[in-house]
Order: structure tokens, then C-alpha cells, then sequence
């Protein structure tokens, strides 16, 4: 620091003025010139780097090594403030290549992660920057988007921070749900790909091999299962909540039969126990973190409500039981009772008795004994929370003028899946241009539902089963059997953009796509290249 002595002489003044001359050209300058670079990265010097490495977990009493995003601290993810941007390191100690995207964030195409559409692949032992401003807030989360290495747990939290963001309840948790399976993932893709039957395959009704030229459905799919007494949710109309109910209807169809369902890496045998505060206000923020699993999450007795959905605020609704599919996010807010106790928020498997979860417990509250199964099974996930949900913020009133189709379809026997009846890796894509108010039509022939991620975007659910509706802002939309439902977007973030169901098998077997701009770079977009990384999966 200079210190001026403010009654100094003319001749002291003059040599003051020469001194800082050079240090304006010799210090300051320079520093003037690291600030502009600094400014134009979003403000930030220094990063926050996040080691992608191999962690042991333990896992029903057995240990095993899986994947971790950690700052050097041991932090899981990153949690910025939204005013601070986005600034970060992403440092490969994996013995292979790894690509990590930033899921549901609105951001420049170079920046999303993915590797053969955005960026290469980073090499074991380097390293990739990304610094972009942020223009969310909420509950997000990150993912490799490398081969099959999101089933081995390489994600983590991404909660972005405002003031409004922090009044929403006096406590707040991150509740990450996971699907475990001691299985490594190439080995259950090669069972499913070579038409290993599933749990709730037809074993008198083997899959046909689809025709050439297959449109989208799913020839000989799996066959549904007998109706039985399976668990689902219902609107109760009388008090204007979501409530779990028991109903008799087929058992959701499912490919993957997992070992274990887990909760922040914990099964429910030793789970994690949050402390809490009797008459306090508590916001959990759920992801679904899982490659393949979708979830009813049940608070049990304690009454929550909706705030927000993949990080979007929507008018608040009541329940006590929810539906997440997979990679998407919910805000549920409950308020602890003033007598205090323990309050476990479970999590139970579409189409599975498996469950995960968290127990909430204010002082001297004994921990229940709960049990890693259900009683009963469930039904598939539908529409009946997705037609309920209204976003707080809509988009702008104003016509789709560019409307776009994706037909799901797939085939058991060869385990390919499609959208609009090709399998990725290809050269096709849905074209737009940008300032267009662009609609996606998305039209499912197969008896599982899927959820369907649009990268770099926020799009609202404008029509369900024929029902206009100005529904949830969203970034992934669950696709349940049967249904027919329209999002809509405005094309205002140039790039190349991947579209893709998150169940991790059937995008890495071809439901995938990418929505393009007109003018786009497109020197990152490598279908070929990634057909030549990982083999043709189709």
C-alpha cells in the first residue's frame, strides 16, 4: 500500500507523481490487465478443482471401489454462489479417460462435458477448465458422461446459492439416491445385450428380433406382468395432495435388477442419521443420482411440499409421496414436529420392493430399525404429480413455430433403443434455429417410461396425453408408458445439443441425439469417434 502524506511540498508531489507513474506501468498495468481477464471469466483467479478418483465404499458388508467427484477437502461436487459464476477444475486421477457434465445448467455449449459433442474426453492424469456466469439456482447435479462410468458413481451435488435459495427452510439437506449393483456395468450391459431375460420378462413370451426399418416400437418387448397389489400414488382430491395408495395393476417393467438402492452412498441397514430441530423447517433436496432406477420418495409422517423441480420453482404442492425419475431433482420442504422424533424419508425402486433413505431426528429420538425391502412392489411411474405441477416462472406467452418429433422406441432382443427409429452414434439431428420458440413432441412404444434430458436448456411441459397445461419448467422429462407429451423451449443458446433418455443402458445402446443449431461449431461433434472409442453399440 502507497501512503500519502497529505501536507507534503510541491517538490514531494512531483516525485510522488513520477513514483506512481512507474508503478501504474509496472505493476499496476499488469495487474489492470489480469483483473480484465479475470472479469471476463466471470471474476474468478483461482478455481475450485474437483479430483475425479477411485474411493473405497462399503456396500451390505462388503467393500468395493467406486468413483468419486471430490474437492481436495473431500467435499462431494460444488456449491457455488450464483453471483460468483461457475469456475472450476476438472482434475482426471482415474486410470482412464473421463468427461464430467454439469446437469440441467444453462451454459455455453464448449462448456457442457460431453465427450464427442463438446470437448474431448480428458486423459488419465490431466485436466479441464470451466468458467462460464451462471444463470440458475437451485438443485442440480454432475455426472460423467463417459461410457458406463455413471453407474460406478461418478457424480456429485450441485446446489447453486442465492439469498432466496437460503430462506427456504432453516436447514437444508442434499439427499442423493444411487442404484448399486456388485455387477460390474459392462458385464450387465453384455447380459442385456445378449437377450438375457430381465426380471419381468414373459418367460413363455421370448423378443422377437425388430424389423428392418423399425419406426420406433419395441418389437417383442417385455411382456407386462400379471396385475397384482402394487404400490402407486393418487391425487386425493377431497385434500389436495399427492398420497401413496395401493391399487392392483401390472408391476413396473424394469432391465436392471440391482443388489442394493443407496442414499448419500449409504444402504439402509446403516444410514445416514441428520440431526435436526424440533419445529424447524427443513428443505430436502432429492436427485436422482441413480443410472437406471426410479423412485416414490415417502416422508412418512411428516407432511411435505413441493418447491421446486430440476432446480425450477413451481406452485408448491402438498403430499406425502412423490414420484423422481431418474437424473431429476426435487425440493420438498417439511417441518419437523415441535414433540420432536425420528422421521425416516424412504425411497423405494420403481418396480422393485428395495428401498434407500435418510432418517431426520432431533435430540435424545431413539434411530428405528428400517429394512432395506418393502412389503410390496410397485406400479410404473404416470402422469399423476407431472399434470399437477405449475411453474412459477412460465415461459413468455408466445407460439411454437418450430415443432419437433421424438418417437421412442426399442428392441429387448437385440437391446437397441431409438429415437425417431435410429440409434446413436449417427449424423442425424433435430435442426432449429436460434430465436425460435421450438416445441418437442415425444411419443413412447415401449412398456418402460423414459427420462428424457435436453442438454443446455430449460423447456416447460405444455402438453400431456392430448391436455394442454403450463406445466413445470424442467430439463428432464419422465416419458411414462403410452404417453404423449410436448415441451417447450426458446432457442436461445447456439451449440449442439445432446437429447437422450438417463436410464444409462438404453442411451449408451442409442436413445440418443442432439438438437442443432443452425451456425453451430461443430468440430467437438464426433459420432464416429465415439463409435470407434467405445465400439458400435447397435
Amino acid at each position: 500500500m502507497i501512503q500519502v502524506n497529505q501536507y507534503a511540498g510541491e517538490g514531494r508531489s512531483l516525485h510522488f507523481r513520477f513514483s506512481m507513474k512507474k508503478c501504474l506501468s509496472k505493476i499496476l498495468l499488469p495487474l489492470f490487465v489480469c483483473y480484465l481477464i479475470g472479469d471476463a471469466l466471470g471474476g474468478a483467479s483461482e478455481p475450485v478443482r474437483l479430483f475425479v478418483k477411485e474411493v473405497p465404499l462399503k456396500v451390505l458388508g462388503k467393500e468395493v471401489n467406486v468413483i468419486a467427484i471430490e474437492q481436495a477437502d473431500g467435499t462431494q461436487g460444488y456449491s457455488p454462489e450464483k453471483s460468483d459464476g461457475f469456475h472450476v477444475e476438472v482434475v482426471n486421477q482415474l486410470k482412464v479417460p473421463t468427461s464430467i457434465h454439469w446437469h440441467g445448467l444453462i451454459l455455453p455449449n464448449l462448456m457442457d462435458g460431453v465427450p464427442f459433442v463438446t470437448q474431448d474426453p480428458i486423459p488419465p492424469g490431466k485436466s479441464f477448465r470451466y468458467d462460464f456466469p451462471l444463470k440458475q439456482s437451485g438443485t442440480y447435479w454432475m455426472h460423467s458422461h463417459y461410457g458406463l462410468q455413471e453407474q460406478l458413481y461418478n457424480s456429485a451435488p450441485l446446489v447453486i446459492w442465492t439469498p432466496e435459495e437460503r430462506a427456504k427452510a432453516e436447514r437444508q439437506i442434499v439427499v442423493m439416491l444411487s442404484d448399486f449393483s456388485f455387477t460390474p456395468p459392462e458385464q450387465i450391459l453384455k447380459g442385456l445385450k445378449s437377450g438375457m431375460q430381465t426380471p419381468n420378462m414373459k418367460k413363455d413370451q421370448p423378443a422377437k428380433k425388430s424389423e428392418a426399418g423399425n419406426s420406433g416400437k419395441m418389437s417383442g418387448s417385455m411382456g407386462k406382468s400379471s396385475p397384482a397389489e402394487v404400490v402407486g400414488q393418487k391425487w386425493d382430491d377431497q385434500n389436495q395432495k399427492l398420497v401413496r395408495t395401493v391399487l392392483r395393476a401390472p408391476e413396473a417393467e424394469i432391465d436392471v435388477k440391482y443388489d442394493a438402492l443407496l442414499a448419500n452412498r449409504r444402504t439402509l441397514d446403516d444410514p445416514e442419521i441428520i440431526s435436526v430441530d424440533a419445529g424447524k423447517s427443513v428443505l430436502l433436496r432429492l436427485i436422482a443420482a441413480s443410472s437406471s432406477q426410479n423412485f416414490y420418495v415417502d416422508s412418512g409422517a411428516l407432511e411435505a411440499e413441493i418447491l421446486a423441480v430440476d432446480g425450477k420453482a413451481v406452485r408448491p404442492i402438498k403430499g406425502s409421496f412423490f414420484q423422481l425419475g431418474v437424473a431429476q431433482r426435487l425440493d420438498l420442504r417439511v417441518t419437523i414436529p415441535k414433540e420432536g422424533g425420528a422421521y425416516p424419508i424412504l425411497a423405494q425402486g420403481e418396480g422393485t420392493k428395495l428401498l434407500c433413505g435418510v432418517v431426520l431426528i432431533t435430540k435424545e429420538s431413539s434411530v428405528p430399525q428400517l429394512s432395506r425391502t418393502a412389503s410390496m412392489s410397485t406400479a410404473a411411474l404416470d402422469n399423476t404429480q407431472e399434470k399437477k405441477l405449475r411453474a412459477l416462472n412460465p415461459l413468455s406467452d408466445r407460439a411454437i413455430n418450430r415443432t419437433l418429433s421424438a418417437a421412442l422406441g426399442g428392441n429387448m432382443m437385440t437391446y437397441v433403443w431409438t429415437i425417431n427409429g435410429a440409434a446413436y452414434p449417427n449424423r442425424k439431428s433435430l435442426d432449429i434455429r436460434k430465436g425460435a420458440r421450438v416445441g418437442i413432441t415425444f411419443t413412447i412404444s415401449t412398456n418402460m417410461g423414459h427420462p428424457m434430458h435436453l442438454h443446455g436448456h430449460d423447456f416447460q411441459v405444455v402438453e400431456i396425453d392430448g391436455e394442454k397445461i403450463s406445466g413445470a419448467l424442467r430439463d428432464t422429462l419422465m416419458v411414462p408408458p403410452g404417453s404423449k407429451m410436448t415441451v417447450a423451449f426458446d432457442a436461445d443458446n447456439i451449440g449442439v445439443w445432446p437429447l437422450h433418455c438417463h436410464l444409462l443402458y438404453h442411451l449408451d445402446t442409442g436413445m440418443f441425439t442432439v438438437v442443432k443449431y443452425d451456425g453451430a461449431d461443430v468440430k467437438f461433434w464426433q459420432p464416429e469417434a465415439q463409435a470407434k472409442e467405445f465400439g458400435s453399440s447397435n
